[in-house]
């Protein structure tokens, strides 16, 4: 009998001691250019430590393998989450680290039942296998815009008091 195979990673809490790496992550996906987006406007509080993780190896080191992170937003008057950055270290995309991390992260939001939807602006269909839907960038009122083919929106069932969007567009909180 074959036993599943235990992968090469964990995935646990981001803590205070991986501001370095995950920024030095960061620094090896994306240009420096990914923080000037629009998507950023959105992200003014802090993230949301409860959802927020990262994937290390099995073996002890000081370089992480991914990091996912959520910010609280308002659309509409209600409670959402702002998905983003999702960052795999490039040498080890295409193992699953990033699906875990989005599964893991976005089952600890539906199972806290805070927020009624997340937000992301994305690769175009990446997060469709995830739920997500794509999410017309006229639907909302945003500080900047966003490609309509990035912007996608997630209602999380789990959510306390749920239910449809209100009438479009919806507004962002602060814009």
């Amino acid at each position: 009998m074959n036993m599943p195979q235990k992968p090469p990673y964990h995935i646990r809490l981001e803590t205070a001691t991986d501001g370095t790496a995950i920024q030095q992550l960061m620094a090896d996906c994306f240009p420096q250019s990914h923080a000037q987006r629009a998507i950023w406007r959105l992200r003014t509080a802090k993230p949301i430590a409860d959802l927020c993780l990262v994937a290390e190896p099995q073996q002890p080191s000081t370089a992480l393998l991914g990091s996912i992170r959520y910010w609280p937003i308002s659309i509409g008057g209600r409670s959402g989450l702002v998905l983003g950055p999702l960052a795999v270290d490039p040498k080890v995309r295409g193992q699953g680290i990033g699906v875990a991390l989005v599964r893991r992260s976005l089952q600890r939001a539906m199972q806290a039942g805070c927020w009624q939807w997340c937000l992301v602006s994305a690769e175009p269909t990446y997060y469709l296998k995830f739920g997500f839907r794509l999410l017309p960038a006229d639907s909302l009122k945003l500080p900047a815009p966003i490609e309509s083919e990035r912007l996608h929106l997630l209602t999380l069932p789990a959510a306390k008091g749920g239910g449809d969007m209100p009438a479009k567009p919806w507004h962002v909180a602060g814009v």
